[in-house]
């Protein structure tokens, strides 16, 4: 008897071949499905640099460019961004059943995911204090889908399906939703014009910001390469008519095909793709949120509350303000090359003197990142050791016992999850250590220069002393 699993990629590929696709017989889609890896491609026969994997039509793409549903409801599209706009057209394919071009496509996608929107609480928790748990947004994704989604759903209910789409629950679409967000999340590429050549970054729900207009596009085959930072050796390239694969690198027989995902953390590689892998330790960062640094700004250096938000403001103007700043992982650590630049700038404006700053200000300059004072270095220690207090256990406890993600058995998702989420917030809370040495090691170095007094008073140290002087 067939393996259904395996009937569905057989029938897949004899789709996408008759939609056009060129590929190559020196590559041969495989169950992965042991190690946790679904579905993937696999070298054949030996391959060289820059050749040809696979091509795809990009009428073969599942976009809103190529679906028939924007020119059916054109006012609806006006409306959304590519996103939205890309989660309506997969939810209406999906709809159509056996009469939308994709269903084939559609049963080689996954129903089920792993990642971080799809968690228990008790699950999310094990990431304990880490700042990827408050950009998983489900909240927000359910209130918009509920705003956007449901409603254009049952309104035209003929369009979607007829009476299961009149009747469907509200909760039912924004699961639905979900699930078409978490694919696109996981596989979709931004779509470049047909005019132009250039190689395709693969991006979910957040884009690089001169990106953030390109349409979204599910591109079939291209998305079920797994990724692999050390073992890269295919990239998607543009082209007027196709989305071509190609090797970046030879290729031996036997040997799996890998796109990149690029820099991600592993936490980052967890909310989006539902798995992580040593490969990526070398990209984690552990974040420290402005409202920290303004809380530590105010309590530890003891600086006024209008002081720090007119030093804040300043800096706005200056494009230096996010929600929060990352310090990363590294072989050899250096507070100046593995904290955050903009972290250091924003620490040493909050603590110049008044007149200081008054002087940069005037000028729209800042101060530079590479001249961290002894106040800095120590308000920055400070932070690092507050940021390891929000954690619920220390790095030594987290490793006292072996980590191992099971395979198969009883409650395998879970305890994946629980171990996956150990494995990040260790990632978070090494890093953080080691900050902790470094500046420690910085302190000590400045206590013993002859520059260490340079700018020792606070800026309200400063106004307290002008208003005595007047």
């Amino acid at each position: 008897m067939t393996d259904p699993f395996q009937q569905r990629s057989e029938t897949f590929l004899h789709w996408l071949r008759n939609s056009g696709a060129d590929i190559s017989p020196k590559i041969e889609l495989v169950d992965l499905r042991q190690i946790h890896a679904g579905r993937g491609v696999v070298a054949i026969s030996e391959i060289a640099e820059d050749e040809l994997l696979f091509r795809i039509p990009r009428s073969s793409v599942l976009s809103v460019e190529n679906s028939a549903l924007p020119r059916l409801l054109p006012a609806v599209f006006e409306e959304l961004d590519p996103w939205l706009s890309l989660i309506l057209v997969m939810i209406y394919e999906w709809c159509q059943g056996e009469k939308s071009s994709w269903k084939p496509y559609f049963d080689v996608l996954p129903s089920e995911f792993n990642t971080l929107m799809f968690w228990s609480e008790d699950e999310l928790n094990e990431l304990q204090a880490s700042a990827v748990r408050y950009k998983i947004g489900k909240e927000g994704a359910d209130e918009m889908f509920k705003e956007k989604i449901f409603p254009v759903v049952r309104q035209n209910a003929g369009i979607f399906g007829g009476e299961a789409a009149a009747t469907a629950k509200e909760r039912d679409v924004v699961a639905l939703a979900h699930r078409m967000g978490s694919t696109i999340m996981a596989y979709a590429f931004d779509i470049e014009p047909a005019n132009q050549s250039k190689e395709a970054d693969e991006e979910g729900y957040v884009s690089e910001e001169e990106d953030e207009a390109l349409p979204k596009g599910m591109v079939p085959l291209a998305d079920m390469l797994n990724a692999d930072a050390d073992r890269n050796n295919a990239r998607l390239f543009y082209e007027e008519n196709y989305l071509s694969m190609k090797a970046i690198s030879p290729i031996q027989a036997g040997e799996e095909i890998f796109n990149d995902y690029g820099p991600l953390p592993r936490s980052d590689l967890l909310r989006r793709y539902g798995y992580i892998t040593d490969n990526y330790v070398k990209y984690d960062v552990v974040e420290i949120s402005l409202d920290m640094v303004r809380e530590a700004a105010a309590k530890h250096a003891h600086i006024s509350s209008s002081i720090i938000e007119d030093r804040l403001e300043y800096l706005d103007d200056q494009g230096l303000i996010d929600t929060g700043y990352d310090i990363t992982a590294s072989d050899n650590f250096d507070v100046f090359e593995d904290i955050s630049p903009e972290l250091l700038v924003l620490i040493e404006t909050l603590l110049l003197p008044q007149p200081e700053f008054e002087r940069l200000k005037a000028k729209g300059k800042l101060p530079k990142p590479s001249n961290l004072s002894m106040k800095g270095a120590q308000l920055l220690h400070f932070l690092v050791k507050a940021r390891t207090a929000q954690f619920a256990t220390s790095l030594q406890q987290d490793q006292s016992e072996p980590i191992s993600l099971p395979a198969s058995g009883p409650s395998v998702v879970k305890a994946r999850r629980y171990a996956m989420a150990k494995l990040v917030r260790i990632g978070e809370k090494a890093i953080l250590r080691q900050a902790d040495i470094a500046l420690a090691n910085l302190i000590n170095k400045l206590s013993s220069s002859s520059n260490d007094l340079k700018r020792e008073r606070s800026p309200q140290e400063e106004s307290s002393k002008k208003r005595r002087m007047a």
